[in-house]
């Protein structure tokens, strides 16, 4: 599909289906959605509502204030209310904007200060556009368009929203309860044990050893030891005969697999091995436990710890 055609059907469906952006305590009504494949001079002017637009492809510039700013490819530009301004371009600008104000009877005042605060103090043009957010949700809306599948509306109000959202984050400032990346090593290492036990529950069947499960994660088997110990107070083999006798215990309780099958479904490399291991945790072997099973109508009452 030619970048004409795609932007016709982009035009239609934004103007037609993107009227209102709602998010979490923030309502914007979208007055009109611009995709132009070759956009030229206009006139001197000023607008009531936010305007934001973003440079495809092609030259010119952006006046506002007196000032002469030259836009190129990846740049960001946004005018704000009452704010004369004017686009120049000798031989055309691949332009894409979108017109929106805030509805301040459905819009939080926290929100509603932020975009006041937006409209003072704004950056006016963000050149590199494209490596931010921001030109990144224009690529993605834009690619929505590109072909003769359908438009999914879901998608569509997704990707608007999030693009809407990050024009202040873009061209002003959020307050100071915006998130910030901080090293946090605590959280980084409860996020690996998650991942370790989640890696272990999904391949209990197969060869579990430290070296393994550490290079899944990226990180050293004396690091994933000291995981272990930290989290469970357990060796590291000794939390894989746990789960594996857990899932043993519940394959007994409720099904009628051999002895020796589950033993291989749970990872133990023999019956005689198996029934050692689940006789230590258990106090039980893996016949008499379903034997007891049976007689006390499996009531599951024996607990693991995590």
């Amino acid at each position: 599909m030619s970048i004409e055609s795609s932007f016709r059907k982009a035009n239609q469906i934004c103007n037609r289906q993107l009227t209102r952006i709602e998010a979490d305590r923030l309502s914007l009504s979208i007055l009109y959605w611009g995709f132009m494949p070759a956009h030229f001079d206009n006139a001197l002017h000023r607008h009531s509502f936010f305007e934001a637009c973003y440079v495809i492809e092609g030259s010119g510039s952006y006046i506002e204030h007196d000032t002469e700013y030259p836009l190129g490819k990846g740049t960001s530009f946004l005018s704000v209310p009452g704010t004369w301004h004017q686009i120049r371009s000798l031989k055309g600008l691949t332009l894409v904007y979108v017109a929106f104000e805030v509805d301040e009877e459905r819009t939080g005042p926290s929100c509603a200060e932020d975009y006041h605060r937006l409209a003072e103090q704004a950056r006016p043009v963000i050149y590199g556009a494209d490596a931010e957010p921001l030109g990144h949700l224009w690529e993605t809306l834009i690619s929505i368009f590109d072909d003769q599948k359908p438009v999914f509306p879901a998608l569509l109000q997704h990707t608007s929203t999030s693009l809407l959202l990050s024009v202040p984050a873009l061209h002003g400032s959020y307050r100071e309860e915006a998130w910030h990346h901080q090293a946090d090593a605590a959280w980084d290492e409860n996020s690996l044990f998650r991942q370790a036990k989640l890696f272990i529950a999904d391949n209990l069947s197969e060869e579990l050893t430290l070296p393994r499960v550490a290079g899944h994660l990226h990180i050293s088997p004396r690091h994933l030891t000291r995981l272990f110990q930290q989290h469970t107070n357990q060796t590291f083999v000794h939390y894989i005969q746990e789960r594996r006798v857990q899932l043993a215990a519940q394959m007994l309780l409720n099904g009628d697999l051999s002895i020796k099958d589950i033993a291989s479904q749970c990872g133990f490399q023999s019956v005689h091995y198996f029934t050692r291991i689940f006789t230590q945790k258990l106090g039980v072997s893996p016949a008499k436990f379903r034997r007891a099973q049976f007689t006390e109508g499996r009531s599951g009452k024996h607990r693991f710890t995590e």
